[in-house]
């Protein structure tokens, strides 16, 4: 276990971003943790930070996936001055997901985690035990017990569970809190309540469910099977915008944001944080969609943003190699930043 030490003495002091600042030794990885990239993060009630890394990058083609039908995903729990706290989940071992993709903490404290190769939506109790699954394991479709590359995961207020089956499907599809199929929308197309790429999925104040909806199209080839992707999804729609779509709790289109390109969403004291063309983080009026702060170039590829009860923001990151940086530990995988720092 890693001993405390003072954050506030290990930060980019001279570069406060719109009033935040970098924790620059966040977080403090035990010397034998082992991963490529973040995938997934997600803070708990008494902010403690979770962290889900692609430990292993397998998907669906990959012949040890094949042969193993589980990749090397962990989830590790950090406190907020970067302490690390071991390993979350039943006896802390491997396995969570062939693919890491992001991982939620609902309001009466259950995990959720999506695995977009392995094609499922797992729910778990806060000590790890396994709940629920949605999808069937390591088989693509796009049914009632079928996904293809699901991204995101909501939980609604009633208990129903919104699912963004978006990777290599184009929908949203509701359950019950038990489990039960409900109904799906959506379908390839820019039209309302059409969807390349539902990456990411906030429900904000009013209950209003805002989808992160990237243009395609998603070729690939390297971690799917043949016949996975249809080959309308291989062309990019012409003058496509990416955008954030909004639907009442039962899924009625109300209007979409286009002034963003949104990879990961959350919402918090009701306003939208909004990954904004990547590495930037834009903050919104959950109202007006208004830009009413920003934040440039806080993390490489935000593929998911959480935020503590000090508001303190903490992101994951993938294929940081994109902007010539490394994978794992040395690199940019995960970061924190606070305003409580520039104090």
């Amino acid at each position: 276990m890693c001993t405390s030490h003072d954050v506030e003495n290990e930060t980019d002091s001279n570069d406060p971003r719109s009033g935040y600042a970098l924790a620059s030794t966040w977080p403090n990885y035990p010397a034998d943790m082992v991963f490529e990239m973040g995938s997934g993060v997600a803070v708990d009630a008494n902010d403690i930070v979770y962290l889900f890394t692609r430990d292993v990058e397998h998907w669906a083609a990959h012949p040890l996936a094949l042969k193993d039908k589980m990749g090397k995903s962990s989830i590790s729990m950090f406190n907020r001055s970067g302490d690390y706290l071991g390993k979350w989940g039943p006896s802390g071992e491997r396995g969570f997901a062939l693919g890491a993709h992001t991982l939620y903490i609902e309001k009466d404290g259950m995990f959720w985690t999506t695995d977009r190769d392995g094609h499922t939506v797992k729910k778990y109790t806060p000590d790890g035990e396994l709940l629920l699954t949605l999808g069937t394991f390591a088989e693509w479709g796009e049914d009632e017990t079928h996904f293809n590359g699901p991204t995101a995961v909501a939980i609604q207020d009633n208990g129903n569970i919104v699912v963004a089956d978006g990777y290599w499907n184009s929908r949203l599809v509701w359950y019950s809190p038990d489990g039960e199929f409900i109904k799906s929308i959506g379908g390839w197309g820019r039209g309302p309540g059409e969807f390349n790429t539902p990456h990411a999925l906030a429900i904000d104040s009013q209950e209003r469910l805002l989808v992160a909806d990237l243009c395609g199209g998603n070729f690939h080839d390297y971690m799917t099977v043949p016949g996975q992707i249809e080959p309308y999804r291989t062309k990019v729609a012409d003058d496509c915008q990416h955008r954030i779509q909004r639907f009442t709790p039962d899924g009625e289109y109300i209007d979409e944001w286009t002034h963003i390109l949104p990879l990961s969403l959350a919402a918090h004291n009701k306003k939208i944080y909004a990954s904004d063309q990547m590495s930037n983080l834009a903050i919104l009026d959950e109202d007006t969609g208004q830009e009413l702060d920003r934040v440039e170039k806080i993390a490489i590829y935000i593929h998911q943003l959480a935020i503590d009860s000090h508001g303190d923001l903490y992101t994951a990151s993938v294929y940081p190699e994109h902007a010539g940086e490394a994978r794992g530990r040395t690199g940019p995988s995960h970061r924190r930043w606070s305003r409580a720092l520039t104090a």
